[in-house]
């Protein structure tokens, strides 16, 4: 009985052991998982500052759309809060994906070589662009003066493709039609203006060798720079072939 009683003993403090033993390898496993978490996620000093980037990529909107955009209006957008990148040892290059576009969604490309990681950060871009508009009818075949137009500015989503953004572009040009008031400006509604009218008297310039021939003849129809109208010599009363070279002035090759 006794023998009984000893070996049970034993057998307990034999299995108290192992379940101690056990216990204490569950904990060392756990401890080291713990641990190796622990290692794979940086510290929080060591996480890249996003808002450096966000400015960084604000102040390369500013540069890329000066005296280009005017009231503009950017709206960078962040990135979930979640991603977290790890310090960049080197300033962080960013790079514009579409450098001749000035408004709209624009995207930039934030690289880091060491640690290597990649982002994209995207960004909005609104604002006014300059137009020239008519101040009154313009009437088929007429010459614009500087009375007929004025320069404005329009939100950019309202500009149409082609309108002038310069009075110059329009004074003393020709209307192909027939153009309302307040009405954008483009290049395909004008012509270049008449330097000969129909019917006007012109100088009749050809050149015989190295000597220079002048007369006076007559427009038989209106011509603008370097093209080729009929006009009637006054001396012969020939109809020649000649190129508008300058105001009034044709050339008779």
């Amino acid at each position: 009985m006794q023998a009984k009683t000893n070996r049970n003993k034993k057998e307990t403090m034999h299995f108290k052991k192992a379940v101690h033993f056990h216990n204490k390898v569950i904990f060392i496993f756990l401890l080291t998982i713990f641990a190796q978490k622990t290692a794979a996620q940086p510290a929080t000093s060591a996480l890249q500052p996003m808002e450096k980037i966000y400015q960084q990529t604000l102040e390369l909107i500013k540069q890329k759309t000066d005296q280009k955009v005017f009231n503009p209006k950017i709206e960078v957008r962040k990135l979930s809060e979640r991603l977290q990148l790890p310090q960049c040892e080197h300033p962080v290059s960013l790079e514009d994906r579409a450098p001749d576009k000035f408004f709209g969604r624009m995207t930039f490309e934030a690289a880091c070589s060491t640690p290597s990681w990649k982002v994209y950060i995207t960004a909005v871009v609104d604002g006014d662009l300059p137009a020239v508009i008519t101040t009154k009818v313009i009437l088929k075949q007429a010459v614009i003066k500087s009375e007929d137009v004025e320069l404005v500015y329009l939100p950019y989503r309202k500009i149409r493709k082609g309108t002038l953004v310069q009075l110059d572009s329009a004074i003393g040009m020709r209307a192909k039609r027939g153009i309302a008031a307040n009405s954008q400006l483009s290049v395909q509604q004008l012509q270049p203006p008449y330097l000969v009218f129909k019917g006007n008297r012109v100088k009749i310039v050809s050149q015989i060798g190295s000597i220079q021939v002048r007369s006076v003849g007559t427009a038989l129809e209106s011509g603008t720079l370097n093209q080729q109208i009929t006009v009637k010599n006054d001396s012969s009363e020939k109809e020649i072939k000649g190129i508008v070279i300058a105001p009034n002035t044709v050339s008779v090759y």
